[in-house]
């Protein structure tokens, strides 16, 4: 039984473990040529346009919310807030 589970094993460590250590470092070496580093760090057309409009929302709901603000603060004649009046 001890052989018989030690194979199996061996098998696993000389072979299996090697290929795979060997296969890792060479596809880290193709990857990390230094002429795919602009291709690697390229953002993709379509990220960059959501980027784009992701700020122009977030720039359009800081003005809304600036709006808000002075609605909120603003004062009537007598003194009494615009916010609460419409209570």
């Amino acid at each position: 039984k001890n052989v018989s589970d030690a194979v199996p094993k061996s098998i696993m460590y000389f072979m299996v473990n090697t290929a795979k250590d060997v296969l890792q470092r060479e596809l880290v070496a193709q990857l990390y040529r230094e002429e795919l580093f602009g291709e690697l760090m390229k953002e993709a057309d379509d990220v960059a346009e959501r980027r784009m409009q992701c700020k122009q929302l977030l720039r359009s709901l800081r003005a809304a919310g600036d709006v808000l603000s002075h609605i909120r603060d603003f004062s009537l004649s007598d003194g009494t807030s615009f916010a609460s009046a419409c209570r």
